[in-house]
């Protein structure tokens, strides 16, 4: 009886175990969940399904267009005074009568519209770039909260192995007190190390419950992670010349793409309010059929009511030209051009901020490899230190609050190196937005390093 339940204790951990396996994602998982549940690229879409519209408002300014009419009246005719009227089958006085007609308008010099057109155009490469960077964006969002989780996680767990170790000191502190064997100055010092453990422990589980948040906003859930492992590749970027990140970045820079495009657009616009001032053509025709009942003969006694049916068709050539609109022609072209000059100025601020951005995070990535180098050599180094202190402590050529600094110095050397790693991937994401070369390969390529 004894066997059986082990074995069932022992089925009921593999399937609780396999259950927790089940439920950690890696990376590109998360990301997979944030294409369907992000409410922000949710928006990004919308808008880019809105915004690309333009392309077909501009053109259809230059098609032809076509719009038909439909009248029917009710009409009742009575002789006041001298003859008669001779009434239909019926002897009813009144009648309806109908009206179908059909216009086509087909423009034939409209400059204003060719110049819509092209704005049009350039609106819509506009919504493509911004729903292109909302794409790398989102790569960049997603990244940022999950290390941010896992770097909480990461950080609580250290926290309590920093308080564990630092409670057995507190603990061994006291009791060799109340042995009399070491003084109450070692004890407390000993106490106030555990207390401010204690702190640095609660902080990291409110940590640790805000970056949980963060990414239940994203994906609606907060899922066991996986974490990278030891073999993840910490090594320069490709290119590794800062001037070839540059160039990248003036050639693929999704804002920059945007910045350029609303100048065009706004160019378009402002020959588009040049054009105002020149005449139209258009070519038109229409056609017309009116069906009603009117007087079909005439005598001496009276009128004889019967039906018509009358076909017109016309064909013509429409020019019109606005020579005076009360200033309002001149006002908005001088409008369009101001704005030009404002989107020239904002595109020159855009490719210097391109250049500007795209050497800082180069800097930011090339310090963050340098670091997480130090920052291995410095938990190797924090960890022989801890060695050596609590050899001498037990030696008693150190004391107590040696101890505790050694204890805490690798604790903290533990923390600094995870933060340097997630840090490191995070700046060389930052880096790839700003040349224009995020993708979900690099999500990909992370999650490569994830193991379940």
């Amino acid at each position: 009886m004894l066997n059986l339940n082990k074995v069932i204790l022992f089925i009921v951990v593999i399937g609780f175990s396999l259950t927790s396996q089940s439920t950690s994602l890696t990376l590109a998982e998360v990301y997979e969940i944030a294409l369907e549940e992000d409410p922000e690229l949710k928006i990004a879409q919308a808008s880019y399904k809105a915004n690309k519209e333009a392309k077909a408002k501009g053109i259809a300014g230059l098609l032809p267009s076509i719009t038909t009419r439909a009248r029917t009246n009710w009409n009742e005719s009575e002789i006041i005074k001298g003859g008669s009227v001779t009434y239909d089958a019926q002897g009813s006085k009144g009648n309806n009568s109908y009206s179908y007609s059909a216009d086509l308008v087909q423009p034939i010099f409209r400059l204003d519209r060719w110049f819509q057109f092209g704005q049009g155009k350039a609106l819509s490469k506009i919504a493509k770039a911004q729903f292109g960077y909302a794409q790398q964006e989102t790569i960049l969002r997603v990244t940022q909260t999950y290390f941010d989780l896992l770097k909480a996680i990461k950080n609580l767990e250290v926290a309590k192995s920093e308080e564990s170790a630092i409670k057995k000191q507190r603990d061994r502190s006291k009791r060799l007190f109340e042995e009399g064997v070491s003084s109450v100055t070692e004890y407390q010092e000993a106490q106030a190390f555990y207390d401010l453990s204690r702190v640095s422990r609660i902080a990291s589980e409110g940590q640790l419950e805000f970056a949980r948040e963060a990414l239940i906003a994203i994906i609606g859930e907060a899922p066991e992670l996986v974490d990278l492992n030891d073999a993840y590749p910490i090594a320069p970027p490709n290119p590794k010349s800062r001037q070839e990140w540059v160039g990248l970045g003036l050639t693929n820079n999704f804002s920059l793409q945007a910045s350029r495009m609303k100048t065009k657009a706004a160019k378009r616009n402002a020959q588009s309010k040049l054009s105002n001032h020149f005449p139209d053509i258009d070519l038109v025709g229409n056609i017309t059929r009116n069906t009603s009942r009117g007087i079909t003969s005439l005598s001496g006694t009276g009128f004889t009511y019967g039906e018509n049916e009358i076909e017109d068709t016309r064909y013509s050539l429409q020019f019109s030209w606005p020579l005076m609109a009360g200033g309002l022609v001149s006002s908005e072209r001088r409008e369009a051009y101001a704005l030009l000059e404002k989107a020239r100025q904002e595109e020159i601020l855009s490719e210097r901020g391109t250049i500007r951005e795209v050497k800082s995070r180069y800097s930011s990535v090339m310090t963050n490899l340098a670091n997480v180098e130090a920052r291995k050599q410095a938990l190797k180094s924090s960890e022989l230190a801890l060695k050596a202190t609590r050899f001498g402590y037990e030696s008693n050529t150190r004391n107590i609050v040696d101890l505790l600094n050694a204890e805490k110095g690798f604790f903290s050397a533990q923390r600094d190196l995870n933060s340097a790693r997630y840090d490191f991937i995070l700046s060389e994401f930052s880096l790839k937005i700003s040349s224009g070369s995020l993708s979900p390969r690099d999500v990909y390529d992370i999650s490569n390093f994830m193991i379940k």
